[in-house]
């Protein structure tokens, strides 16, 4: 199975992304078309970024220049909060810092773009916060990282009481426990595993053999669905366990290209074969931060409408009755 920590980590180029978003702000003041040749003097904001980071990333921007450009962002996004428009020069940013390639750049900045520019716009983080969070604690400080002062209630604190083993002969069960199943529709066996995208494994066989395996593929690969389900043929029969905990990540890592339907696809087709496999086994599932799109995008229950997450969780909800009580159906939902 993929790991947890791919499923945290995986798609390297994908925080640069997201930056090169915020980065692409403050030019919603007026914008000269980008190019490598112009001067930062007369090509605006942006191209002074790519002049200070031209072939080292956003890591080499320096703390003045950050403050600079989320001290214009605020001003930016109360002028002209633009989405569109923002997506067009974090695309070009983010294909003239060679973040990843052109088009993984178009697709990720559509994607988002939208939830990008909305949390800017309602960020309360002022520049010297960003910067430090961002670029570390010497360009700046995020309240969020300072001590914290919790006022305690005035009941005494409990003895601490030791954890105590359950005696010997005491009943236990076993829990079938599956996680990060990352589902890949496109995976070839045969094809390139090491590619230069966040996830590879697709596409033509690679000249000369020693491709992906049939089964899957150490490196930035994820799952055919062959592999998930030899994996719950082999399972013991009825009987040998007493639930299982599924904890979610289900769909692959191309988070650059994905929409709530792939997501809902993924969700049910994998559902559904738990299902057929797992008989009346109770299972417990959870959402994982890879059901979102784009990923890990769950807004709070305040959002509503179309930017809420309530076509996924409607859908979660009606995938997996049978298996959660009313009242925790109730709390998916909500």
């Amino acid at each position: 199975m993929a790991a947890r920590a791919g499923g945290r980590g995986r798609a390297p180029a994908l925080p640069s992304l997201l930056l090169s978003l915020l980065l692409a702000l403050p030019p919603a003041l007026p914008l000269s078309p980008l190019s490598p040749s112009l001067s930062p003097l007369s090509a605006g904001p942006e191209a002074a970024l790519l002049s200070a980071a031209q072939g080292g990333g956003w890591r080499n921007v320096s703390c003045p220049v950050c403050h600079l450009l989320f001290g214009a962002l605020g001003l930016a996004l109360q002028l002209e909060p633009n989405v569109a428009r923002v997506g067009r020069v974090a695309s070009r940013l983010c294909q003239e810092l060679r973040l990843a390639r052109a088009d993984v750049c178009r697709q990720a900045v559509q994607l988002f773009q939208r939830d990008v520019v909305t949390a800017c716009a309602r960020s309360v983080l002022r520049p010297a916060e960003a910067c430090g969070l961002l670029l570390g604690r010497g360009c700046g400080r995020w309240d969020v990282l300072a001590d914290w002062n919790v006022s305690l209630p005035a009941a005494p604190k409990p003895p601490v009481r030791p954890p105590r083993p359950p005696p010997p002969g005491a009943p236990t069960a076993r829990i079938l426990f599956l996680t990060d199943l990352h589902w890949d529709r496109r995976y070839a066996p045969g094809s390139e595993p090491a590619c230069p995208d966040p996830l590879c494994c697709r596409g033509p066989a690679r000249p000369g053999g020693g491709g992906a395996g049939l089964w899957g593929e150490y490196g930035r690969c994820d799952l055919p669905l062959r592999t998930i389900e030899g994996l719950l043929a082999q399972l013991p029969g009825a009987g040998a366990f007493a639930a299982a905990y599924w904890t979610g990540d289900i769909p692959a890592h191309d988070v650059w290209q994905q929409s709530r339907s792939d997501q809902l696809r993924a969700l049910r087709g994998v559902t559904a074969l738990l299902r057929r496999r797992l008989g009346a086994l109770p299972v417990f599932p959870a959402v994982g931060n890879h059901e979102a799109a784009p990923v890990d995008a769950f807004p709070p229950p305040y959002v509503r409408g179309n930017q809420s997450a309530a076509w996924l969780y409607d859908a979660m909800a009606e995938a997996w009755q049978g298996w959660l009580p009313p009242a925790a159906l109730r709390t998916l939902r909500c």
